[in-house]
């Protein structure tokens, strides 16, 4: 009898959502399965309408459909070693791009904006396990040296990391073109959580068509690279797997 009085319960209960799941937790799950799904392996069609989810090895990099910020997304190392935002314009290149499969990997990509006419190129490169990513004396020099900096470089520390910063206004040489200049924002970020792990920066800011306006100015193309340098975060250890 005390069977089947449980059972009529059981059935009332699943008549009125109580023994199963009710539409708003199957709605979540639901949910929760789609964004399981990596923008890779969806279709086109189904993505934002922007370069960095429309071609096709940029959106490998892409961790979700989700506008973090204003015209930004979230992109993931193939490493899993560091995440950051990424322009809604920007695009992976391929020639600029290296990656060893174990403990460093270098990410190049452009980001163009036609309304402005500005041209950002940028390279990341991540170093884990690496003894020389652990000295900020040697890797200031040598990005210096690199870059053909003789200033001082700005120190930020944060939740996690150490951030280096400079830059130079480089001017085109033999160039008749208007806007003959560039803005260079270069760096290396060191963990300060993890021994040698680190990261190396670059990126150069100019107008690309000689026949179009351009608004360039040092103060918007900081502000644009400061956005994406702060938005660097390295993965822990024991969560390498995701976030």
């Amino acid at each position: 009898m005390k069977k089947i009085i449980l059972l009529c319960f059981c059935l009332l209960l699943t008549l009125t959502g109580g023994c199963s799941m009710n539409n708003k937790e199957k709605n979540n799950t639901k949910d929760n399965n789609a964004e399981a799904v990596k923008p890779k392996g969806m279709d086109p069609k189904d993505l934002p309408q922007v370069p960095a989810f429309q071609d096709e090895k940029t959106r490998e990099y892409m961790v979700s459909t989700k506008e973090e910020e204003p015209g930004y997304y979230l992109l993931e190392s193939k490493l899993k070693g560091f995440r950051m935002l990424f322009p809604e314009d920007g695009e992976y290149l391929p020639n600029y791009s290296t990656s060893n499969g174990k403990n460093s990997e270098s990410i190049g990509f452009q980001s163009y904006n036609e309304k402005s006419n500005i041209l950002l190129d940028a390279q990341i490169s991540y170093y884990n396990k690496s003894s020389f990513i652990n000295n900020p004396e040697t890797m200031l020099r040598q990005i210096s040296n690199e870059n053909g900096y003789k200033g001082e470089f700005k120190k930020e520390k944060t939740d996690g990391k150490i951030v280096y910063t400079a830059s130079k206004k480089s001017t085109f040489k033999n160039s008749d073109r208007k806007y003959n200049y560039s803005f260079r924002y270069f760096g290396y970020i060191k963990s300060s959580d993890e021994e040698y792990l680190g990261i190396v920066y670059s990126f150069i800011v100019r107008c690309k068509k000689v026949d179009q306006p351009c608004a360039l100015n040092g103060d918007q193309a900081r502000e644009r690279t400061d956005t994406l340098i702060h938005s660097i975060i390295f993965y822990k250890k024991g969560s390498r797997d995701g976030q």
